[in-house]
């Protein structure tokens, strides 16, 4: 049988100063190096199913996940991996490409899955040649790179930005494997609808009022606390709130619950919806000269729209509901932090953050336009835990050992129990969902109510009803529908279930499933 592996030469160490959750141990170091080897060497990353092992794991690392916890995840996964060389997934063909690729000709075979060992070896060289941060700047963003319809910027926002994420991944745990891993995966994702970037086509004029409407609430800044907005530019509330009252961002109808993403983008992604996108995403003003600060502003407002996407568009009086493709909404969010701070080129820095917000809105388009519900997602508890823990006040059991009432939820760090049913989980989002609100509840968990960007408006009206009560306790809030919709499975819970209607339509709620009860 011949060798079914690829060699790149690339050492497959990974390296973070400080990890999120203390718990590994260089047994589980040597491990994960070792299947993250395996996975370089033998698998294709060239879908989102199959990138997601990798991931899973080293989002399970940074939690603290202990080896035989790691090893379980890995042989668990595995079984979705696909062969370095497979050229027909549907089929399960495996087969060589007798094809070498080197820089005279890497263009002509992007986005054709079959050839994904072939860009690992090549970018396994330039990763060499150039080392990691420049054979990533180049390929993803440069002009040179992009050149006649290459697309490889849009690439790299392709596939529910899974390239992006694992070039996320590759930069933060500092891996030039993974670097590899991520350029071969953007080579060979299809271009994401390249006529929907800012650099895709003219950007139409804006109205002189634009950024003045707000959604008729009354609710006013308190005197006592200052407004947040962009010096230039408008807040992605803002912005979210413009792509509501857009006439042309309307959601195609009929509503048809069985159509799938490439339909819905087919229908969809026409001139007029792209224009107006392209609009909108100019109206952010996140320009090649961005100050630092300028720079974190956009960064930080970025997760809490992120986390209100992500778990903040459900109806009122029904069962809360995740949909799966805006939960990489959240999952990605992470890495525009990462990638920004790695990025040496002003104007690639600005390209990534244009090209993110553009995925961002085009995925709510492709979801229905779901409308953001702040006032319901800060009514979610802020002190999660499993059911077997949900005590009525004053029926706990006394501890006189500690101070206050530990068995109170009120009394406790939700935290730690939310790891510890999410590094268990089947499913490989729910561990990578949880670690993204971890981490940003660690930057962003003491904002207080009326001082998150974008809350309100130039006239001090909230952008969305509720923003005004927007705090930095939205990301426990999350990560508590999280796993009361995904189950508690430490505990023994079942397993639960992403939403993929599209739950931006109103007739994707008509299920009775989803009623309250």
């Amino acid at each position: 049988m011949p060798d079914e592996t690829i060699s790149t030469g690339v050492p497959p160490t990974i390296h973070k100063d400080v990890l999120t959750i203390p718990g590994t141990t260089p047994a589980s170091k040597t491990l994960i190096e070792h299947l993250l080897e395996q996975d370089l060497s033998a698998s294709s990353l060239s879908s989102m199913a199959w990138a997601e092992v990798t991931l899973s794991l080293l989002a399970a690392y940074d939690l603290g996940a202990p080896a035989d916890l790691l090893r379980a995840v890995f042989e668990e996964d595995r079984q979705d991996l696909a062969n370095v060389f497979t050229s027909d997934l549907p089929k399960k063909v495996v087969e060589r490409q007798d094809v070498e690729i080197h820089a005279t000709n890497w263009t002509q075979y992007l986005g054709q899955a079959k050839y994904y060992a072939n860009f690992a070896l090549f970018f396994a060289g330039e990763v060499k040649r150039l080392g990691s941060q420049e054979a990533f700047e180049h390929y993803a963003f440069s002009a040179a790179a992009n050149d006649h319809s290459v697309f490889m910027a849009e690439r790299f926002f392709g596939g529910a930005a899974h390239p992006l994420i694992q070039m996320g991944y590759a930069f933060e745990f500092n891996s030039d494997a993974m670097v590899v891993q991520a350029l071969a995966q953007t080579a060979v994702h299809e271009a994401f609808q390249p006529d929907a970037f800012v650099w895709g086509g003219p950007v139409p004029s804006t109205p002189g009022n634009v950024g003045l409407h707000t959604n008729g609430s009354n609710a006013a800044l308190s005197p006592n606390t200052p407004r947040r907005l962009h010096a230039r530019g408008q807040t992605l509330f803002s912005i979210i709130r413009e792509m509501y009252d857009s006439k042309a961002l309307t959601p195609v109808l009929p509503y048809d619950a069985d159509a799938l993403l490439s339909k819905r983008r087919k229908d969809a992604m026409i001139p007029e919806r792209t224009s107006e996108l392209r609009r909108l995403v100019s109206l952010w003003s996140c320009t090649p000269d961005l100050s630092p600060s300028e720079l974190a502003a956009r960064v930080e407002e970025l997760f809490f729209v992120a986390a209100v996407v992500f778990a903040g568009v459900s109806k009122r009086g029904r069962k809360p509901r995740l949909d799966f493709f805006l939960m990489h909404v959240l999952t990605s969010s992470i890495f525009v932090l990462v990638l920004s701070s790695s990025i040496k080129s002003k104007e690639a820095r600005a390209k990534l953050l244009n090209g993110y917000l553009t995925v961002v809105l085009s995925y709510l388009l492709l979801r229905g336009r779901p409308r953001i519900d702040p006032e319901l997602l800060m009514s979610y508890t802020a002190t999660p835990v499993p059911p077997s823990q949900r005590v009525k006040k004053g029926d706990s059991m006394p501890t006189p050992g500690a101070v206050g009432n530990s068995a109170d939820a009120a009394y406790n760090n939700p935290w730690p129990t939310l790891v510890a049913h999410a590094l268990p989980a089947h499913d490989a989002h729910t561990v990578k969902s949880i670690r993204a609100l971890y981490i940003v509840a660690q930057r962003y968990g003491t904002v207080p109510a009326g001082s998150v960007i974008g809350a309100f408006d130039a006239d001090g009206k909230e952008t969305h009803v509720g923003t005004a009560l927007l705090d930095g306790s939205v990301f426990v809030r999350a990560a508590g529908v999280l796993l009361d919709q995904l189950g508690w499975v430490g505990e023994g819970q079942p397993e639960g279930k992403w939403d993929r209607s599209a739950l931006g339509w109103d007739a994707a709620w008509d299920n009775k499933d989803w009623r309250m009860v």
